[in-house]
């Protein structure tokens, strides 16, 4: 059996997809090559970013559902870091604590800070 390595997204400037990403979510940027840039969080698998080839699309409608600790405090750094609210934090009916936000270096992702309810 095989298991997820990394999750790739395609966007227009991988660079400052990187750095709006370690500064709205607190990751680390692991690599930067400009077409290409490398991102890890504690517990997780890479987020790599790639520049699209010619005629091919960036990616669109796509949620990074990231598990923290403190919803509330990782939607309001993330805001402060100039990130757009989207959802506020509140507890969902499918139990869990959800906030999300969208970063303008990264159109057509959603980035969900969740954890279960006690």
């Amino acid at each position: 059996m095989s298991g997820i390595r990394a999750l790739t997204l395609l966007v227009e400037d991988p660079s400052a997809a990187a750095a709006a990403l370690r500064d709205a979510a607190g990751w680390e940027i692991e690599a930067d090559f400009g077409s290409f840039a490398s991102l890890v969080a504690p517990g997780s698998v890479p987020l790599w970013l790639n520049a699209p080839a010619d005629g091919e699309a960036t990616s669109q409608g796509i949620v990074l559902h990231m598990i923290c600790e403190d919803v509330d405090t990782a939607f309001e750094h993330a805001v402060a870091h100039g990130a757009e609210a989207v959802r506020e934090p509140q507890d969902m009916d499918f139990g869990e604590r959800s906030a999300c936000v969208r970063v303008a270096a990264l159109p057509g992702v959603t980035v969900d800070f969740s954890r279960p309810l006690p």
